[in-house]
Parts: structure tokens; C-alpha cells; sequence
């Protein structure tokens, strides 16, 4: 199995393993949650070169990885435990495969084939799984057909002509200096356009072509001869024309993950599902996670404006430069965060606990700070105008180099300053 790791971040995927490990353990009395997450996992794995037999490998290697990790703790109970969540996982990952499957393909090989590969498969298949005695079905291999229609290849080829002319024209207009810089740009543009097909015979004609020229002498020539190098052609291109989809896929996973974890008040997987989609840009607008254990979480530049996360746990969280404008933070556990340059405007603070956080230079206008824990707190040129400081514990000192313009004060007062009384 390492060809399909030859490639792969491993850091990256100790930390995917982790999380999908930790959401199967949080959910195994939820298997509505489980179930659309792991069917995708399992019809993605057939991108990824897995075939069944590979599931019985990796249930033997983590039961092994576990026994030796446990030692005396590795009891004959938890061993069953783990066996029938592996047992799980397998059905519901080997159920994606099958629907991933296209039975049409299927259904135009020949009648022979059809009657003897479906035998040999299901007898492959229970040999690999004695060891968790799964029912799971044979996974059926999809068929890649390339179909061309004339309808389509002839929209390509109109397509490619008026682009032609157009460039043609930009060449007679424009100095060609100008001309040669949109070449690169157009091309990126034309590649991720184009359907994937199109762009891998292109590359294989291309790839074909310099061969051809190349002297066979010279050491390109050599190292081209050297592999089998027409698939490799294909294969680089296809790992880049797919990496959008992938990372589309792993975002839908990350969300799956943090909608199963709703109210549920500790979940590691989600607390790395956050970071993993923020890390991307990804925006997290709107998040509703009440009450949830998010301590030490790294939410840094994050948009998490109008989140609904009153009540939970973000002490000695990241969060410099977020946006949290309108979200409701009431009763939440700031302490020791770093909130410099957040945004919190309009933002229901009340009965939350900032003590010692850093919000220098954050913006809380118009905010509801109303008995606050704000001792300790580091307010160095942080805007509070216009909030609503009634009843929150901070003292003078520390709200001297704040922004208090129309500010509600502690006592209730509001907050004028000396150049306004002129």
C-alpha cells in the first residue's frame, strides 16, 4: 500500500486520521451523522487507488497500533468495541462505493463477465473480512469512457476559432510585448476551462511532439525514456486539474464534522476542522456552536461574524484580527485570549469573562459589555464607544487608554469626554 502514501503529506494525514477516528468515536450512537460522511470517504477512496481488500490491512494495522499503544489497558472489551466500529466504518465507506459505481458500465460488458466477476469478488471479499465478519458488498469497479460528441467537440472547436480570431486581433491592436504577457494568463485560464479529457490528449500530443524532436541522445531524451512517461503525463495533469475538487471535498468533510458535533460540548475533530477551513479562507460566517470547548483554538484573521457561541470556552484562544461583529458571545469564556485588532461591533459580550485577554486595538463599538470580567484586561487603543460598560468589572486605569466616546460607564454615567464639555 505505500505507492498510494508515495505522494502524500504525512503530517497532513496522521492529522485526517485523527479527526475521522475521533468523529466515527463521537457519533457511533448517531449514525445519521455518521453515515453521509463515511459513504463520501469511501467513494473518494476509489480516486485513491483502495480496493477492498486494503480495508482488512488498515483494520489490522490500527488494532495492532492500539493494542501495542494500550498494552494492559487493551481489555477483551475494548478490543470488541474497536472491532465493531471498525466494522462500521467499512460497511458504510464500502456502501458509498457502491453507489459511486456506475451500473451501466457494468451492465455492457458481456454476460459471461458479468456472471463470474461478481462471484470472485464477493469470495475476495469474505476472505479479507473474516476478521470483522463484514457484510458489506463487493465494491464494483467504475469503467472510465471518454465519449465524444459532435455536438460538443464541434462547440470546442468553434470556441477555439473565436478565441483565435480575438487574439489575432489584440496582436494587430496592441504592442506585442503587451500580447505576449496575456499568453501565460490565457493558457492557466484556457486549462482549467477546458474538460479534462480535452486537456489530457492535448498534453499527451504535446509530450508526443518532444519526444519526437528531442535528440535521443540527450539526457531529457533518456530520462523521458526512462518511465513510463505518457502516464505520467496524464496522471500530473489530472492531479492538478482535480485539486479543486478535492480540497472542495475535504471542505465538505471538515462542516460534516462540525455540524455532527453540534451540542456536543468537547470535540477535538471539530476544534481542527475550524482551523483546517479558516487556514484556507474559508469563512466561518454564521457558525453555531453554543457551549462548545474550544480552549487554546487558533482562529487568527477568522470571519466569524453573527456567530452564535454564547456560552462556550475560547480561554487563551487566537483570535487577533477576527471579525465578530454582531455575534453572540454572552456568557463566553475569553480569559487570557489574544482579541488584538478583532473586530467585536454590536457584539453581546454581556456576563462574559475577559479577564487578562488582549484587545488592544480590537474595535467594540456599540458592544454589549454589560458585567463584563474585564480585569487585567489590555485595552491599550481599543475603541469602546458607545458600548455599554454597566456593571462590568474594570477599573479606571485600565480603561484610560481606550476609546470611551459615549460610552455607558460602570456606574451607569455616560462617558464625555474633556474636549466634548468645551
Amino acid at each position: 500500500m505505500k505507492p498510494l502514501f508515495a505522494k502524500t503529506d504525512m503530517k497532513n494525514q496522521e492529522k485526517k486520521l485523527l479527526s475521522s477516528l475521533v468523529l466515527v468515536v463521537e457519533n457511533l450512537r448517531n449514525p445519521e451523522a455518521l453515515e453521509p460522511v463515511l459513504k463520501a470517504l469511501g467513494a473518494r477512496h476509489i480516486g485513491y487507488g483502495a480496493i477492498p481488500k486494503y480495508y482488512g490491512l488498515v483494520v489490522e494495522a490500527l488494532l495492532v497500533t492500539l493494542e501495542q499503544y494500550l498494552q494492559q489497558d487493551w481489555t477483551t472489551e475494548v478490543k470488541k468495541a474497536w472491532l465493531d466500529a471498525f466494522r462500521a466504518i467499512t460497511e458504510l465507506m464500502l456502501k458509498g462505493v457502491g453507489e459511486e459505481s456506475s451500473p451501466k458500465t457494468v451492465q455492457s460488458e458481456k454476460k459471461t463477465e458479468n456472471l463470474a466477476k461478481p462471484a470472485i469478488l464477493k469470495t475476495e471479499i469474505q476472505k479479507e473480512y473474516q476478521l470483522f465478519q463484514s457484510t458489506a458488498e463487493p465494491e464494483k469497479k467504475s469503467l472510465i469512457s471518454v465519449q465524444l460528441d459532435s455536438e460538443i467537440l464541434k462547440e470546442i472547436i468553434n470556441d477555439f476559432i473565436v478565441n483565435y480570431q480575438q487574439f489575432q486581433t489584440k496582436i494587430s491592436e496592441q504592442p506585442l510585448s503587451e500580447v505576449l504577457k496575456q499568453i501565460p494568463k490565457k493558457f492557466i485560464d484556457t486549462f482549467w476551462i477546458a474538460p479534462t479529457w480535452l486537456v489530457c490528449i492535448v498534453s499527451v500530443v504535446v509530450f508526443t511532439v518532444v519526444v519526437v524532436i528531442v535528440d535521443e541522445n540527450s539526457p531529457l531524451a533518456k530520462a523521458l525514456g526512462a518511465a513510463d512517461s505518457i502516464s505520467l503525463v496524464v496522471a500530473v495533469v489530472l492531479f492538478i486539474k482535480e485539486a479543486p475538487d478535492r480540497r472542495k471535498q475535504f471542505h465538505y468533510q471538515a462542516w460534516s464534522t462540525i455540524d455532527a458535533a453540534h451540542d456536543v460540548k468537547v470535540s477535538y475533530a471539530r476544534i481542527l476542522a475550524l482551523q483546517d477551513l479558516n487556514k484556507d479562507g474559508v469563512s466561518l460566517r454564521g457558525l453555531d456552536a453554543p457551549r462548545a470547548e474550544l480552549v487554546e483554538i487558533n482562529l487568527s484573521h477568522a470571519n466569524l461574524s453573527k456567530a452564535n457561541l454564547m456560552e462556550s470556552d475560547f480561554t487563551n484562544a487566537n483570535l487577533s484580527y477576527a471579525n465578530l461583529d454582531n455575534a453572540n458571545l454572552s456568557q463566553i469564556k475569553l480569559s487570557g485570549a489574544n482579541l488584538s485588532y478583532a473586530k467585536l461591533g454590536f457584539s453581546r459580550l454581556n456576563q462574559a469573562n475577559l479577564s487578562s485577554a488582549n484587545l488592544s486595538g480590537a474595535n467594540l463599538i456599540c458592544a454589549d459589555l454589560s458585567h463584563t470580567n474585564l480585569s487585567g484586561a489590555d485595552l491599550r487603543d481599543a475603541s469602546l464607544s458607545g458600548a455599554n460598560l454597566k456593571n462590568a468589572k474594570v477599573s479606571d486605569d485600565e480603561l484610560s487608554n481606550a476609546f470611551l466616546e459615549g460610552a455607558i460607564m460602570p456606574n451607569g454615567s455616560r462617558y464625555k469626554s474633556s474636549l466634548s464639555d468645551r
